[in-house]
């Protein structure tokens, strides 16, 4: 009997293993979906399109990249850097929303991800936009030098290993079913040096999301990736398949229900969505304290003082300023950057006495802060990052104030930094805490 989600598996037991750092996520190509007028589109579909697009193929409409690839190789005698080179020049400029992604990396508490998708640097760039941190990322290859990962129990950033390599940063993506086949054929023998990444896979449970694939590779690259016989899945660990409603997840279902694999009936962004629902309940501040950056100079110490103790009574929220942040030998130009770049917040405390020194210490971080907003801002990621408040009866569009802050950014006046309630709840939303 097939065992399913809902009937033999609970979110608190998975939301368990995800805290305690026991569940390996391996994605597939429908985790990769953009928002196309009211419905989730596939990315792979999309680029399938564009590829015979550009060899200007107009009579053959393919179901997927994989079987595009087909297509170009074997019917029409395209040699397979051709294609490859094609591609390149089309991952390289996307830019779309992907959702259902971003609602799985929203899990903060996921920090390692095995990838089967080839459309590499999408889920690394996801990553950054999503979290402000860069990922690292190890792609197989049959042809190039295949290193290990770090440990993962010592992970301080999020991790990647594209399973079939990159379309970017690899010479030979596995894109076809053939390309797949040869993969598999190399990947015992490749990854038995790489003891952290069989780790991933041996001994941590694995959440499938969106790995549909046609019915032998469902047996053998499910087998490869979990280092497992089949027949022991279900008693060493747990094992959960989730992907969209098609005949071949029909197929995938009845091959599966016989190892002691969990399935979902629903979609893969149904999953994704309630994932990410269930873990914000369990973790109402998104899983991390806060950060806000306070810029302020010296003469105004009282104020940041008074500001960081009312901000922080929210509860979730650590706010970071130059002064007792930096420990003796720390760098504190090169700290004070990093710190500013992390920030979910800039907060430049603008008084008579910050607009005094023109070419001070201070000017650099407003400076450094308003950078990082356009940067956010042309990446559609700014969330109202950059907040200047005015802690005296400056001008807010004074021309002292307008030489570093642009008139249409809203200023606002919190007098000797003591936020009222109405500031605070501000703060609230903004950082999504209410």
């Amino acid at each position: 009997m097939n065992k399913i989600f809902s009937d033999q598996f609970d979110w608190d037991e998975l939301l368990d293993f995800i805290a305690e750092k026991k569940l390996t996520p391996v994605l597939g190509k429908e985790m990769y979906t953009f928002s196309d007028a009211d419905k989730l589109a596939p990315l792979d579909n999309y680029l399938s399109q564009k590829i015979l697009e550009l060899h200007k193929i107009s009579d053959y409409n393919a179901a997927s990249l994989s079987q595009a690839v087909n297509y170009l190789e074997i019917e029409k005698k395209i040699k397979s850097m051709d294609v490859i080179r094609k591609l390149k020049s089309i991952v390289k400029d996307i830019n779309f929303e992907l959702p259902v992604l971003s609602q799985l990396l929203d899990i903060t508490d996921l920090n390692y991800f095995i990838n089967t998708a080839v459309y590499n640097t999408v889920l690394e760039n996801k990553i950054f936009e999503t979290r402000r941190q860069k990922a690292n990322s190890i792609n197989f290859s049959i042809n190039e030098p295949f290193p290990d990962c770090p440990d993962l129990e010592k992970l301080t950033e999020p991790f990647v290993f594209n399973v079939f390599g990159s379309l970017l940063n690899t010479v030979d993506p596995a894109l076809s079913e053939e390309d797949m086949l040869e993969y598999t054929g190399f990947f015992k023998e490749k990854m038995s040096s790489a003891t952290n990444i069989v780790s991933a896979l041996k001994n941590k449970n694995l959440l499938f999301l969106g790995c549909t694939f046609p019915d032998w590779m469902v047996r053998y690259t499910l087998r490869l990736l979990s280092n497992e016989p089949l027949h022991e899945w279900g008693s060493k660990r747990t094992v959960i398949v989730v992907s969209d409603p098609s005949p071949l997840r029909d197929e995938q279902t009845n091959f599966l229900k016989n190892y002691d694999v969990i399935t979902y009936e629903g979609s893969t962004s149904d999953f994704v969505n309630e994932l990410n629902n269930q873990w914000k309940k369990r973790n109402p501040a998104g899983g991390k304290t806060k950060s806000i950056f306070l810029s302020y100079t010296r003469a105004d110490a009282a104020a940041v003082e008074s500001m960081k103790k009312g901000i922080e009574q929210i509860g979730n929220i650590t706010c970071w300023y130059d002064k007792r942040e930096l420990e003796p030998g720390d760098d504190w130009r090169e700290k004070i950057v990093v710190n500013i770049r992390k920030a979910d917040l800039f907060i430049p405390l603008i008084s008579a006495n910050s607009l005094e020194h023109e070419d001070g210490y201070v000017q650099k971080e407003w400076l450094q802060g308003t950078n990082e907003y356009v940067f956010r801002n042309a990446d559609k990621k700014a969330d109202k990052y950059l907040i200047p408040v005015i802690i005296d009866d400056s001008k807010a569009y004074g021309e002292k104030i307008s030489k570093h802050f642009d008139s249409k950014i809203n200023f606002t006046k919190v007098p000797q930094g003591n936020p009222n309630q109405e500031f605070l709840e501000d703060i609230k939303k903004i950082l999504n805490l209410v």
